[in-house]
């Protein structure tokens, strides 16, 4: 073996993570911070891949720097990483691109390690890393145009964590993994174009269009080397990697492998605003263990602690957290050290920053509070961010998808439009290259020098005469070139154009994720949305409020109505083919196989934790009705305690497929269409139906905050015919009515409890 082969196998294992994104979408809010120093769930993103590489043995770490480099630099020496990894900044604010990153990093000579860990430092995983490694160890060793690897992950088609922009499809090798084929498809392209050669060289090809790419690279140093040799490459994926399995000329490929993560592995990148939330809610929600709010990086210890309890909450128990009594906090919270609300507030799906002030009747739904903000009395904030230092005054409004840069101030009785960013920043976007998703840095070097200084004119007709702030507008740049900065490129009723569907609207919070999925398929087909799919209850997209291994997000049902799913076979009964599965069941057998076959036929139809509750509900129906008979169907008392007998059998599964509150909605659902079943007139008209909402809360199959949820739904005039029929009937008002005192009680003795304590 040659003297530097045996010299790589001694040297401890490094890694590169690229600090910069090289992209616009995070701002304003990394106008004057640098994106991995953001906070995700008040920990900076940059401690979740610095904790995740150390945990997998890398030693030795650069971390590529360009704007806000002292920053970074500043955060890492001041941390506890650099006694535990050994962490060095490379900075160089020249480069513009990740291509010009890594021909850097070749042309210093650090990287040395065969292989090397390459990564983006907006990743947040949990995945076991050894086995991708070892794979890649061997695949080199028999040759060396094998020189990387890259982790991926199949998820829904619907997944909040995958680009509305763009659809990656992949080409894989069945029997190595091999990436013979990497193509981002337009949204509005319904085909991708391969070379017939492509077949001919490849035996046995699966082409996928069902995959994450999770931002996370297993690297021979020759990568690096081919950077330098290719001064035209600027994007890793869209450029080094499809150009390099592309490649036909046997002797110049560049072999590039997949490693698939296992079902309990986590991997996703915040691309924008929208995959920040939906990351966010995945750790809430446990989805990353150990990767999880409760458990904080080395370092954190000394300042904070959180405390896990039940729905989802977390809270700061080392600080002095006061929240007033009258004050409801919802499922899915993180509340931050030393955070003050005042009375009358409710905080649902949020996350709460350090030294945060909330006044009287404030109510915060779906949204990230950074640090030290202030907001006034009767504010209402919906699934936007809000900045560190930011203040909210009386009475304004913060309507969906708005980011409000660091410092802003909205002043009293102000409504911001949905999708609005405000910043501080007197710099603007002049001289940016490139589209909005791939080309320029983070913050342009001009960017930086401008903030906090310069002059600035806040707009008053947007943030009030007692505010501070201005609208920031990206620029677009449209196919010939030039670029716009018209604000009706970026708002709710813009054009049916490419630039929409890559602007802020579609990077925030709150943006229509299944109006888009709809336009996609229909811009592609060249058609109508009329074919019919199989009954859904969720209707098989996400909104924003579920991460991607948490199932659908979307919060409405469709009772009995059908609608075209994305990735589901055409004429499918989606809840009636789930029941069928439930009756198969043997009680004899382990749930955990029943379980496993739901979960499969999910995915393999696009379908959602709400049909499979739905579908289980159905198929304790029959075994009630085959029990009874059609004349005991008509007594509430029969049917109520034959229902509970055989819940006892079901509530295993039931606990297994509710992994977030929204998801029992499909266990009402179910109910709905069970007394709406012939036969059970009588049954109905008795208040049945009130009875088998109040059975399934009693036996803790149904929780207050599911049915909270379905009302909700209902409300909205949500549900189809027989459900709004249903939904009318004044015992069910009444048990809906009884149901919410007992929970404002329930919450007041808890206060009254923590008080005392």
């Amino acid at each position: 073996m040659p003297a530097d082969e045996v010299d790589r196998e001694d040297i401890k294992l490094q890694a590169v993570l690229l600090a910069d994104s090289f992209t616009k979408t995070f701002r304003p809010a990394s106008f004057d911070k640098p994106k991995v120093l953001c906070p995700l769930n008040n920990v900076a993103m940059l401690d979740y891949t610095i904790e995740w590489l150390a945990s997998s043995g890398v030693e030795e770490l650069f971390v590529f720097c360009v704007q806000h480099a002292d920053q970074v630099k500043a955060y890492v020496e001041s941390s506890s990483w650099t006694t535990a990894i050994k962490v060095t900044c490379v900075k160089d604010t020249t480069c513009t691109n990740p291509g010009d990153a890594l021909r850097e990093l070749d042309k210093r000579g650090l990287v040395r390690s065969d292989p090397f860990i390459m990564m983006s430092g907006d990743v947040v995983t949990n995945v076991d890393v050894r086995e991708a490694l070892k794979e890649h160890k061997k695949r080199h060793k028999a040759d060396s145009a094998n020189m990387m690897t890259v982790l991926m992950k199949e998820v829904p088609h619907n997944s909040p964590l995958r680009s509305v922009a763009d659809d990656l499809i992949v080409g894989i090798n069945s029997n190595s993994n091999q990436i013979c084929m990497f193509e981002s498809r337009k949204f509005k392209d319904s085909n991708v174009q391969i070379p017939s050669s492509f077949f001919d060289a490849q035996s046995n090809i699966c082409v996928k269009s069902d995959l994450l790419d999770c931002g996370i690279d297993i690297c021979s140093p020759d990568v690096l080397a081919r950077f330098s040799d290719e001064f035209d490459y600027k994007d890793i994926r869209k450029q080094f990697i499809r150009n390099s399995v592309a490649e036909e000329e046997e002797g110049l490929q560049n072999k590039i492998f997949a490693h698939f993560l296992g079902s309990t592995e986590y991997a996703a990148r915040v691309h924008d605003f929208r995959t920040y939330s939906a990351i966010s809610k995945d750790l809430i929600r446990r989805w990353c263990y150990p990767v999880v709010p409760d458990n904080l990086p080395s370092g954190y210890e000394r300042k904070f602690a959180y405390e896990y309890s039940r729905h989802f909450v977390y809270r700061e128990v080392k600080g002095n957290t006061v929240i007033a009594r009258s004050t409801q906090i919802k499922n899915g919270c993180i509340l931050g050290a030393n955070a003050n609300i005042e009375e009358g507030g409710k905080v649902a799906s949020s996350v709460i920053g350090n030294d945060c002030y909330f006044g009287k009747n404030v109510v915060i739904e779906g949204s990230h509070i950074w640090s030290n903000v202030k907001i006034g009395s009767n504010v209402k904030v919906d699934q936007s961010i809000i900045c560190d230092g930011c203040e909210i005054k009386e009475g304004a409004v913060i309507s969906k998808g708005c980011v409000i840069g660091s410092n802003c101030v909205i002043g009293k009785g102000i409504v911001l439009k949905p999708f609005s960013r405000i910043t501080c920043s007197a710099n603007t976007d002049e001289g940016d290259d490139g589209d909005d998703d791939w080309s320029d840095s983070e913050e342009d070097e001009d960017v930086q020098e401008d903030v906090g200084g310069g002059e600035f004119e806040s707009e008053v007709d947007v943030v009030g005469e007692d505010g501070k702030g201005k609208l920031w507008h990206p620029i677009v740049t449209d196919e010939d070139g030039g670029s716009s900065e018209d604000e009706e490129e970026w708002g709710e009723g813009g054009g049916e154009d490419w630039d929409e569907f890559v602007s802020v609207e579609s990077q925030s919070i709150g943006f229509d994720v299944k109006g888009a999925n709809a336009r996609k398929i229909k811009l592609q087909s060249g058609g109508d949305l009329d074919d019919s799919g199989g009954g859904s209850v969720g209707g098989g997209d996400e909104g924003e409020g579920e991460g991607e291994w948490g199932g659908s997000e979307n919060d409405g049902d469709m009772f009995f109505e059908e609608a075209h799913v994305v990735g589901r076979q055409k004429g499918v009964d989606v809840v009636k083919e789930l029941r069928d599965l439930c009756l198969e069941h043997d009680h004899n057998s382990s749930f955990q196989n029943l379980a496993i076959e739901l979960n499969s036929f999910k995915f393999s139809q696009n379908a959602t934790y709400e049909d499979v509750n739905c579908g289980a509900v159905l198929a304790v129906a029959e075994r009630v009705k085959e029990g009874l008979g059609d004349e005991g169907l008509s007594s509430v008392a029969k049917v109520l305690s034959a229902l509970k007998k055989e819940l006892v059998l079901w509530t295993e599964l039931f606990e297994k497929c509710t992994p977030r509150k929204a998801d029992e909605c499909g266990i009402i659902v179910g109910a709905e269409r069970l007394v709406c079943l012939p036969g059970m007139e009588k049954f109905r008209a008795g208040g049945g139906f009130r009875f088998i909402l109040q059975t399934l809360n009693d036996e803790d199959i149904l929780s207050e905050e599911a049915i909270e949820v379905w009302k909700g739904r209902r409300e909205k005039g949500e549900g189809g015919k027989d459900g709004l029929e249903l939904f009318a009937d004044q015992s069910l008002k009444d048990f809906l009515e009884w149901l919410e005192e007992e929970s404002d009680e329930s919450d007041g003795s808890e206060d009254e409890e923590e008080e005392e304590d």
